[in-house]
């Protein structure tokens, strides 16, 4: 949801908009404690702000493939030096080079953690801060209709 809610602020935030208005179906509303959704709203926001860590801690599982696949990585370097250092023939340069790839490949789920959620949410951390504090407006709507549907005009 902090996703979708960011491409949208980024689509309208040269306009200034004065509110985020969550359209919700009136039969919601004697189950929806109003203050509680706005407060997780902003504090999502807010933490969204800072560090990924915050937002997206590694679990158990990741950090263990993090420091796995960098013990491997390391020990495969180590590994193809020794056998770069113990010969010059062509079958050990191929299975030296076979152990580096192979310490690479341990590195993916690290690297792909860096390439794909740290750097892209380092450049979003300023727009989430941006949108941390927007006052957010409720608009009920009739039956369980929705903004957008034909029996729901929607509001400006």
């Amino acid at each position: 949801m902090r996703w979708a809610l960011l491409d949208e602020w980024d689509r309208v935030r040269s306009s200034n908009p004065a509110a985020l208005t969550i359209y919700a179906p009136v039969s919601e509303r004697d189950h929806t404690d109003q203050r509680a959704v706005v407060h997780a709203i902003h504090e999502t926001l807010h933490r969204a702000s800072g560090p990924l860590r915050r937002v997206e801690p590694l679990t158990r599982q990741e950090k263990i493939a993090f420091w796995l696949g960098v013990i491997v990585w390391v020990a495969t370097i180590i590994v193809a030096t020794l056998l770069d250092r113990a010969s010059d023939d062509v079958f050990t340069d191929v299975l030296s080079q076979a152990v580096v790839l192979f310490g690479w490949v341990a590195l993916w789920p690290p690297a792909s953690r860096l390439l794909t959620q740290v750097v892209p949410h380092l450049f979003n951390r300023r727009r989430f801060a941006e949108f941390a504090h927007i006052d957010v407006r409720f608009v009920w709507t009739g039956g369980s209709s929705m903004p957008g549907s034909s029996d729901t005009p929607l509001v400006p």
